[in-house]
């Protein structure tokens, strides 16, 4: 399996995209949420993807350099037309956006459609949370590649509609950060386990009658489905992907997975929340609160030999210093995946580390 230097994965990224047209201050933003990725063990959503955008770019459903334009604005809130750019640029747009109206008015909401995937959403709460605020990510990815069921259900009719929520923390490596699809599993674990060859987690998908599967050639395939969040109590799962089928379907003019059969399959219309915590409490008192908070859960007893309780967004960090000090492993097939790629851009390829 290869190793890669992250900053040696980086560079590799960031000229790919460059060599497809996009900027090179985008370039850049890209390269660095989808190392990111990577390094903090989120390997469906990182440098694996690469080839596939990069494919997307040549079929013209990514517009490299594409505008990030304002179609409606007031002091606290905006809409955003993403013009067919990667995600990754759009929803950084977005996230700056909603930062800046933030800190002047204290809470903001900011909307973004016409856009490819946006990647780890966990990137743009966490871009809140560095600034001191809140922040909080909800995507509908409604499309053609409709592959969730709906809770008692065998058809599918949902993205897997991930949620995201960033809290900033001074005293530990970084924020609070929860991600998670509205789905038992993002779509990208699956056809991740299709790629390394091995079963699915238990309960993640079923055939298209219903009956549970742990074979990822068969999603792969469109035989089968991907479960909502819960499990047997998927009816939670359920309901938080319609509630971001509201926010990110209607709210910024994209339609739901009811209405927006025409958009292309990898939208990710995107709705943000902002809060600055200071319009409620002093700088003190939260700081105060939220070490007590973490320390209160890190205080929790486990069973003997178990490692202790850890809050969210915590084991990523520790993955991130892991990675970043010994380089970032990649399956064979995703190397070779992005050297082919690489080739056809005409951008030299570095030599992993055995």
């Amino acid at each position: 399996m290869p190793r890669i230097k992250a900053d040696v994965l980086h560079q590799l990224t960031h000229d790919c995209f460059h060599a497809a047209g996009f900027p090179a201050e985008e370039a850049e933003q890209i390269a660095h949420l989808m190392v990111l990725a990577n390094l903090r063990g989120h390997e469906s959503h990182g440098v694996r993807q690469l080839p596939r955008y990069l494919q997307r770019v040549r079929d013209k459903q990514i517009v490299p350099g594409a505008p990030v334009t304002v179609v409606k604005e007031t002091a606290t809130t905006a809409v955003l037309d993403g013009h067919r750019t990667l995600g990754h640029v759009a929803a950084t747009q977005a996230a700056r956006v909603g930062i800046a109206k933030a800190r002047e008015m204290k809470v903001s909401a900011v909307a973004v459609h016409n856009l490819d995937h946006i990647g780890r959403i966990g990137a743009y709460p966490e871009m809140a949370a560095r600034e001191d605020m809140i922040g909080l990510c909800f995507v509908s990815a409604h499309g053609p590649g409709r592959t969730v069921t709906p809770f008692g259900g065998i058809q599918g009719m949902l993205g897997t509609n991930p949620f995201s929520a960033g809290f900033p923390y001074r005293d530990g490596d970084g924020p609070i950060l929860l991600d998670f699809a509205t789905s038992i599993v993002a779509a990208n674990k699956v056809t991740l386990a299709h790629d390394r060859q091995v079963e699915t987690g238990e309960g993640w998908i079923v055939d298209l009658e219903g009956n549970p599967t742990r074979d990822p050639q068969r999603y792969v395939d469109k035989q089968a489905l991907i479960n909502p969040l819960g499990g047997e109590k998927g009816y939670k799962g359920y309901a938080m992907a319609v509630m971001n089928e509201i926010l990110s379907g209607i709210l910024t003019g994209a339609g739901t997975a009811a209405t927006a059969g025409g958009v292309a399959a990898t939208d990710n219309v995107t709705f943000m929340v902002t809060i600055d915590p200071l319009a409620f409490v002093s700088r003190e008192y939260y700081d105060k609160e939220m070490k007590a908070l973490v320390d209160y859960l890190h205080s929790t007893k486990v069973r003997p030999g178990d490692p202790a309780v850890l809050v969210p967004g915590e084991y990523e960090w520790t993955r991130q210093q892991q990675r970043e000090a010994q380089g970032v492993d990649l399956e064979e097939g995703v190397w070779r995946g992005i050297l082919k790629a690489a080739e056809q851009m005409g951008v030299a390829v570095p030599v992993p580390t055995p």
